[in-house]
């Protein structure tokens, strides 16, 4: 067989099975793929004049000896031989397996004889793992059988050992992707609950047992019927996925990348507008990979038992008529009890909050689970069930004991109907990188984590009002129900607030209660919306928060919430710059509720702070430049920054002979970097600043743009590295000398809106522009929301300039992909913009940015 030919039987083979996924179980085009190739080795093996040797053997290894190869898979193979190979021998296996690379195969091949297998073997578990699976092919069978037979002699891999260092195995793993598959983009293959847990199931059978198959765990009792039915469900949903994945990719991968989801969705069959394809497709993803995940952990727990011996043999502590401590274990008395008193399913976890060193027993977690199956109503119905679970949420660590192991096998959904419409519900975007299901409970995790002194550091003021807090249960609930409308037609807010209220009445909160929890669920958005896209030094932005609020208990509650919110959508979003946001959007607020907030008397008190700090070490001299350089600020200067800000920029601007004087410091943005522009002001300063600053790959995320009546420029931008880190020193002296020069020649700029990354070319998000209604009879305020892409801000503010508009603030919040930025602007003659310059700036920025 020449490369020629085999190529083309591999490009028709490969072909054939791709027209065929549509209609074929996957396990049979897996089962087709391994005998095509086990025919063609067998074809090269007798081609190469192998088929007479007695001292050679063929051997399938790994997932082509369990027969489990997909398209871009490995083909590994392993000779066994009897002695160490003479040149000519070894030199034709060499050709054989060069015409496989050579017809691009992935082909992993060795040559040993059987005492090297075991020494290796012995040393790289991975090697001993491959020749467990290990299939006969061609040859001498009698050195497959003596391989086989020293593979299960204890002193190559005894089973507790082999058992021992594949649950470390899996346990790197597991840390690898954060111990959980809910991440952006998980891999079928090694994320938690993905194909390589099946896999560690099959080997630890497959060493105990002599088998991998999941027929001989059900045949010895090992898996009960129903969970054999379930795993081999999950088994089928990732196998699909994997194998139409490999049918679309040229390279090995097993990563469910954004730019691969919609059209592996279509490729598998999923239909709907929009997005609801990818989502509808990474549900049955992740639901397979929390019943895979689920299983194989109590599967493991009951092969410990078999394996290591390890019986139980403490003393029983009967705990009620259905539960009783035994050691560290809470055990169901009779395998009944869930079908007959459901309502006990809630005792386990309030035992497990009341022992904090105990665990569920293995058997009661899976008799739990084949109890949840056949439950006929959700669990709420029952008013006993009712009184029990609201009492959860009085006892200790209720979040990490109770409700985190109630999500994860499924008493959650058997509690709360709404609970299964979110459950592995991925949104379709860069921003979440949790499924709805996940990310709420992160989000009580989030404010359980406030009872902790760990959290004080990042968290100081939600941690000192949650730990004072008198009716946590109010916040918990909130936390449960406030994305539980995604997922559902109309606003998710709303939606939640809805069944927020029902759920408060039906489990016999006062109304009182009911109306907090519910106001926290509807409005749960609205501080961070604020903090991060409202100017909140503007007197009118706190008060009408301030009205929605309403009082300091309800400020605390949501601020508590909103923080939870942010950090469990993703923990990197949080640093000492929003910290700081929030914590001056609530402080302002307690003053505005208590009528004792007066941005003038603010205003004037930064001012002779900031004069404290410096005027013993100023000449007179630098005293008058001082007054000089504060003369033309308006009150809002010094309302924006804080004393020693304010003395940073006056030594900077007494250390300046010339303008523009640039400064850049970390020191005062707490978690960004802050850059101070002074200069006299000039055409597209701020376009040219912006489009600067993404040259240099830098993210801003706030700018305030302060102009005085004498043409002066007192401009502040709060700016990252695009991975969210403040900038490094080197990186501040690069873009201070950057600023420079783009202050100094209006040339060296030039403004071109550049194509979105390749990571986001998956995502299709029409611009939109949304004016708000202004208090400020002078300003226009509005809303950008358009694809994420570098040189993004430099394009629109040049088109203020193009429109001869003046930009009076900013506020930038990138989201994954899509940007929700905050404008401020006015006319050249300090008027809001009319009717129709707002239609011809809306048409300005549609036409650019759509194109």
């Amino acid at each position: 067989m020449t490369n020629t030919i085999l190529k083309t039987q591999l490009s028709e083979f490969n072909l054939q099975q791709k027209n065929d996924f549509a209609t074929t179980e996957v396990v049979t085009l897996l089962r087709q793929r391994s005998d095509f190739y086990d025919q063609l080795l067998l074809n090269l093996w007798q081609q190469f004049g192998f088929a007479a040797r007695q001292d050679l053997t063929l051997i399938a290894v790994g997932s082509y000896g369990r027969r489990e190869v997909f398209p871009l898979s490995d083909l590994d193979i392993l000779v066994i031989a009897t002695q160490t190979l003479d040149d000519e021998t070894h030199s034709r296996l060499n050709e054989l397996f060069n015409l496989l690379w050579d017809s691009k195969l992935q082909v992993g091949a060795s040559i040993r004889t059987i005492e090297e297998c075991i020494e290796i073997g012995k040393s790289e578990l991975s090697v001993a793992t491959n020749m467990y699976e290990g299939r006969y092919l061609i040859g001498n069978k009698a050195l497959w059988q003596a391989l086989f037979e020293s593979l299960y002699t204890e002193d190559f891999w005894p089973i507790d050992r082999f058992f021992s260092a594949k649950m470390q195995e899996r346990n790197e793993r597991y840390a690898r992707y954060h111990n959980t598959s809910y991440n952006l983009e998980p891999d079928l293959k090694h994320s938690p609950g993905g194909l390589r847990d099946l896999h560690l199931i099959a080997w630890i059978s497959l060493r105990h047992f002599g088998t991998y198959a999941f027929e001989s765990l059900l045949n010895k009792g090992i898996l009960f019927p129903e969970e054999f039915s379930e795993l081999n469900e999950a088994q089928a949903v990732l196998f699909r996925m994997r194998f139409a994945l490999h049918l679309q990719l040229k390279r090995y991968d097993n990563r469910l990348r954004f730019d691969r989801q919609l059209q592996l969705s279509a490729q598998l069959g999923y239909r709907g507008e929009g997005n609801q394809p990818v989502e509808a497709m990474m549900k049955a993803f992740f639901q397979a990979t929390q019943s895979i995940s689920q299983l194989s952990q109590l599967l493991l727990d009951n092969f410990e038992q078999i394996i290591l011996g390890q019986q139980n043999i403490a003393e029983k502590r009967p705990l009620d008529q259905n539960y009783y401590l035994q050691g560290t274990e809470i055990i169901c008395r009779h395998r009944r009890c869930f079908t007959q008193d459901p309502v006990s399913i809630l005792d386990l976890f309030f035992y497990l909050t009341q022992y904090p060193e105990a665990k569920a027993n293995a058997i009661t977690l899976r008799n739990l689970r084949l109890a949840l199956k056949k439950q006929q109503q959700p669990l709420s119905m029952d008013a006993e069930a009712r009184a029990r679970f609201i009492s959860l949420f009085s006892q200790p660590k209720v979040v990490e004991r109770a409700i985190i192991p109630m999500h994860q096998l499924g008493v959650l959904s058997a509690y709360l109907p709404q609970w299964d419409g979110i459950k592995g519900l991925m949104q379709f975007d860069l921003f979440h990188i949790y499924t709805v299901d996940e990310h709420i409970i992160r989000v009580m995790q989030k404010l359980e984590s406030f009872l902790t002194n760990e959290a004080e550091e990042l968290h100081p003021l939600c941690c000192k009002y949650f730990q004072a807090c008198m009716h946590k249960p109010i916040l918990y609930f909130a936390a449960l129900f406030h994305d539980i409308g995604k997922g559902r037609e109309g606003d998710h807010a709303q939606v939640g607030a809805v069944d927020a209220y029902q759920f408060a009445v039906l489990h016999g909160f006062s109304e009182a209660e009911a109306q907090q929890i519910t106001w926290l669920v509807r409005e749960h958005l609205t501080m961070s919306l604020t903090a991060q896209r409202r100017d909140i030094h503007d007197p009118a932005v706190v008060k009408s928060f301030a009205k929605i609020v309403g009082n300091s208990t309800a400020l605390t509650d949501l601020m508590c919430l909103t923080i939870s919110d942010i950090c469990a959508t993703n923990e990197s979003l949080w640093n000492d710059w929003k910290r700081s946001l929030f914590t001056q959007l609530y402080q302002f607020t307690i003053e505005e509720l208590e009528k004792r907030l007066d941005y003038q008397r603010v205003s004037q008190q930064n001012r002779l702070e900031a004069l404290d700090l410096i005027k013993f070490a100023l000449s007179p001299l630098e005293r008058t430049r001082l007054q000089d350089f504060w003369a033309p600020c308006p009150d809002s200067y010094f309302l924006r920054n804080t004393p020693k800000q304010l003395v940073w920029h006056a030594l900077g601007y007494l250390k300046h002979k010339t303008l523009p004087m640039i400064l850049v410091s970390n020191e005062y943005a707490r978690g960004a970097t802050e850059i101070f522009v002074h200069c006299h002001d000039q055409p597209q300063l701020f376009a040219r600043i912006a489009q600067a600053l993404s040259q240099k790959k830098i993210s801003i995320h706030d700018a305030q743009i302060i102009t005085c009546e004498n043409g002066l420029v007192f401009d502040s931008f709060i700016v990252t590295e695009l991975s969210g880190a403040e900038l490094d020193s080197m990186r501040c002296e690069q873009v201070c000398q950057s600023l420079q020069r783009v202050l100094s020649d209006a040339e060296s700029v030039s403004f071109k809106l550049l194509k979105k990354p390749v990571k986001h070319q998956s995502f299709k998000r029409a611009t939109k522009v949304k004016f708000l209604s202004d208090e400020h009879p002078n300003q226009t305020s509005f809303e950008l929301f358009t694809l994420d892409r570098e040189g993004l801000l430099a394009q629109v503010s040049h088109i203020f300039g193009q429109l001869e508009l003046v930009l009076v603030n900013a506020k930038i919040t990138t989201i994954g992909e899509r940007v929700e930025d905050f404008f401020v602007v006015c006319t050249a003659q300090n008027q809001a913009l009319s009717k129709e310059q707002q239609k011809q700036l809306k048409a300005s920025l549609l036409e650019e940015l759509n194109a």
